[in-house]
């Protein structure tokens, strides 16, 4: 059944071809904040840009060696064809670098269409009034590419279902470690749902939760991990596997997004979806330090995690500055940590063998 998951994140791009084809238009999400129950109630996927391991994505990018690898690799498979079925691509701000990313994209008519997510950093009554207009005028935009006009009650509709999807992420991290599921099957289970209609991910999750075993707890060190590149995330969970620890629990940029509280839908539905995204997807410098800090921490509780890698991309500033500021409430609760900066390389990744393996023996 897990294996599913996999297979739908592997097949991803055969399969937005195929919704194309049926006159499903696709929009691509870059980060974590384009509200994704917008562009689902004009009518249309929203799918999310991820990377992809093959090394070649990189070389064939423009970009300066210096910028982050995602800009980089996502750069790379634009220009080698591989989101040709896209129609129009949103992106929401984080560092300078993804924010020009989509200057340079809007100068180059990459996509026929772009948008820029202006969120506020706060979430104060001023912050929900802005961000609910620009929500008003994305949904206008999106509709006349779609040709669906997004009403309150589509939108409500479309809330319910990613709240749905919100739910069941929920239910299967608490499961996840009773049933000793595999972290790198449950990478894909989170990954499947950036790329798949909702509606086929609920049923699939459904599935899955109705189907897992218990088994016995095992007693090797147990981990927590916090990153933002899937096939990076994979590379190291295997390599923290083959000195005997074993990842219970993840932390990743887009499922903290679906692992999030539930947005309410009472009363005006763009109003509560912006302020359901102001300051609860953990972005660097949109979200709460302290609050990341604590939500860190409770997950390894959760989990039974005695402790904590913290993987963050080479040359990505924003989360370089969040660890910062992390790292002294970690300290603070001597909790136990180990911060990795590496590129989206396989031999990268190997080059952290050593210090891998002195973390999970420190925990022994």
């Amino acid at each position: 059944m897990i294996a599913q998951f996999k297979a739908l994140f592997d097949a991803r791009h055969e399969k937005a071809r195929e919704l194309k084809q049926q006159g499903t238009k696709i929009i691509a999400c870059f980060y974590a904040l384009p509200p994704k129950e917008l562009v689902h109630a004009a009518g249309m996927l929203p799918l999310q840009l991820v990377e992809d391991r093959d090394s070649k994505y990189e070389a064939r990018s423009e970009f300066l060696p210096y910028l982050c690898g995602m800009s980089k690799n996502l750069d790379g498979q634009i220009g080698a064809g591989v989101f040709d079925y896209v129609d129009g691509i949103m992106v929401s701000t984080v560092c300078d670098t993804n924010r020009h990313v989509l200057d340079i994209w809007a100068q180059q008519k990459t996509f026929p269409h772009a948008w820029l997510v202006r969120a506020p950093a706060k979430n104060d009554e001023g912050a929900v009034n802005y961000f609910t207009k620009e929500l008003k005028r994305l949904a206008h935009e999106l509709g006349t590419v779609s040709g669906t006009r997004v009403t309150d009650e589509g939108l409500r509709k479309s809330i319910a279902l990613f709240n749905q999807n919100r739910s069941l992420f929920r239910q299967f991290y608490q499961a996840r470690v009773r049933a000793s599921i595999p972290a790198e099957d449950a990478v894909y289970v989170f990954a499947s749902a950036l790329t798949t209609p909702v509606e086929e991910h609920n049923a699939l999750m459904k599935t899955l939760l109705s189907s897992l075993p218990s088994a016995r707890p095992s007693v090797e060190p147990k981990l927590m991990l916090c990153a933002l590149n899937i096939p990076m995330s994979v590379d190291l969970i295997r390599l923290a596997q083959k000195y005997g620890a074993t990842v219970v629990t993840d932390d990743f940029t887009h499922n903290a997004r679906y692992g999030s509280t539930e947005i309410e839908a009472d009363g005006d539905p763009f109003r509560a979806l912006a302020s359901g995204y102001l300051r609860t997807v953990p972005a660097p410098g949109l979200y709460s330090f302290e609050d990341r800090a604590l939500g860190i921490r409770a997950a390894m509780e959760r989990a039974g995690a005695t402790g904590m890698i913290y993987l963050t991309q080479l040359y990505c500033d924003a989360y370089a500055f969040e660890y910062a500021v992390l790292k002294e409430r970690f300290e603070r609760w001597k909790l136990p940590h180990l911060r990795l900066d590496a590129e989206a390389t396989p031999g990268s990744i190997e080059q952290l063998n050593v210090r891998v393996q002195s973390f999970v023996e420190s925990l022994l």
